[in-house]
C-alpha cells in the first residue's frame, strides 16, 4: 500500500468526501478465502479447515507464521 496523502473537497451542498485509491486489494483471478485467525486472504491450497469454536473455519496452512515468512 502507497501512503497517498488523503485529500477532501467541499461539495456545493456541504458534504465532505474522501478520495479512494483506486482497484482492489485482492489480486488474482478472485479464489480468495480470508483466514479465520489471522484474517489474511489466501488462496484455497493455502488453508485447511480446522474446528474453532464448535465450528469448521479455515485457516492457513500449515500456519499463519509459517505463510508470513515464505
Amino acid at each position: 500500500m502507497s501512503s497517498k496523502p488523503v485529500t477532501t473537497k467541499i461539495k456545493e451542498d456541504g458534504l465532505r468526501y474522501r478520495s479512494k485509491v483506486g482497484g482492489s486489494p485482492f489480486v488474482g483471478n478472485g479464489n480468495t478465502r480470508s483466514c479465520f485467525k489471522c484474517g489474511k486472504h489466501r488462496t484455497p491450497d493455502q488453508l485447511q479447515p480446522k474446528r474453532v469454536l464448535g465450528r469448521t473455519e479455515m485457516v492457513c496452512k500449515p500456519s499463519c507464521k509459517d505463510l508470513e515468512q515464505s
